[in-house]
């Protein structure tokens, strides 16, 4: 322990500089956490807009811990909640507030906290306002005291400081879509698209998602988060958190984590025939590290495809590019529902050789050889997914 003014004037100038260079936030953690012997260091945010813990970091933090608390504990976490009642600056000390009695019944405790050697807790808010919560807490283990009151008189002094630099990186603390992916490029995608957090909670479903969730029985939207049928609700959820877990404090991000899952949901009759299908495909969009292991968390980019309410090709966009006329046009629409050519010329009324020609001069338009490289090209066309 080191609680000298010139380590006191250390970690104010550790403090200034990790606003200057937020990857300098560590450095800042491991020294205070030094100064005052402290056996973990935490901070951690909970975005109002969206009810979730939405950043933590710190020193000496418990890769395995940390994450359990963000993704379960911290909703039990008894601490958290008499925080939340206080004012920015007012301390919490749990061991003034809960007695051994109660620590010994509480499931976070022992469930969590103890088993992964931590017990005393000192902390308080340091921000608190429409958006977002910032708290700051300094946790002593298993055997040790809780901080003294020369430990939190050092802390007293730095709290302001700690506060004007958390206040000058606030937009750092809240999930933020600005971050990863702008809002009128996701709303401007044809194909339903939404963002979450990884605990299912709705950041941003662009029109195409909102139409779709009115056509499906699939999936909506309950209490502000994702709802799916049980099986496949437990199933994106259990992935979605462990791709979280592998995203957690890598330098770079692992290819897994940026790789796309798809789940493919149905819903059956008795004898087995499937009534309606809805496809998810999704993957983290893992923010940068901007204050060292973890910080902000990462969200979950959707995408759905659903049979009975997909969008035709894009008609407009097809004679723009290739100057197709409208009888191929037409025909490119037709193959895109899955038609044959046999099955477009009894569509359109029309004789087989009239569209196996019209098939040759749209291959030779689109530089593509064959019906399955022109489908792949529908398929892939970078203005497609746009209205």
């Amino acid at each position: 322990m080191d609680l000298s003014n010139e380590r006191y004037e250390e970690v104010i100038h550790l403090l200034y500089e990790a606003v200057a260079e937020p990857s300098g936030w560590p450095a800042l953690f491991t020294a205070l956490g030094e100064a005052i012997d402290a056996n973990v260091i935490h901070m951690l945010a909970l975005d109002k807009k969206h009810g979730s813990l939405s950043y933590s970091d710190g020193f000496n933090l418990p890769v395995e811990g940390e994450l359990a608390y963000i993704q379960k504990y911290g909703s039990i976490d008894p601490r958290l909640a008499l925080m939340l009642q206080k004012e920015p600056g007012d301390w919490i000390h749990c061991h003034e507030v809960f007695n051994e009695e109660f620590v010994s019944h509480d499931p976070f405790y022992q469930d969590f906290l103890i088993p992964i050697g931590r017990r005393y807790v000192s902390g308080c808010k340091l921000v608190d306002d429409e958006n977002v919560c910032v708290i700051f807490s300094v946790l002593r283990g298993v055997g040790e005291n809780p901080l003294g009151v020369p430990e939190v008189r050092f802390l007293d002094k730095l709290l302001p400081h700690l506060t004007r630099a958390v206040r000058m990186q606030i937009q750092n603390y809240t999930f933020s879509t600005k971050a990863l992916v702008g809002h009128a490029l996701v709303n401007k995608l044809r194909q339903p698209v939404m963002l979450l957090t990884t605990d299912s909670s709705v950041v941003l479903a662009n029109e195409a998602a909102t139409r779709l969730l009115t056509a499906t029985s699939l999936a909506n939207i309950a209490e502000g988060k994702l709802r799916l049928p049980a099986e496949y609700q437990a199933q994106f959820q259990d992935e979605c958190a462990r791709l979280e877990g592998l995203a957690r404090g890598e330098v770079e991000t692992p290819e897994e984590v940026s790789t796309y899952r798809s789940i493919a949901m149905t819903t059956r009759r008795r004898d087995g025939h499937a009534v309606e299908s809805l496809y998810a495909f999704f993957t983290l969009l893992v923010p940068p590290k901007v204050s060292g292991a973890f910080g902000l968390r990462p969200l979950v980019l959707l995408l759905f495809y659903h049979p009975d309410s997909a969008l035709p090709v894009d008609s407009e966009l097809l004679s723009a590019a290739f100057n197709l006329t409208p009888a191929e046009i037409r025909v490119c629409r037709l193959l895109g529902e899955g038609l044959s050519p046999k099955e477009i010329a009894f569509r359109l009324g029309t004789q087989y050789e009239t569209v196996r020609k019209q098939l040759q001069s749209i291959y030779r338009k689109t530089n593509t050889d064959r019906q399955s490289e022109l489908m792949r090209l529908m398929l892939h066309l970078p203005l497609n997914a746009f209205v």
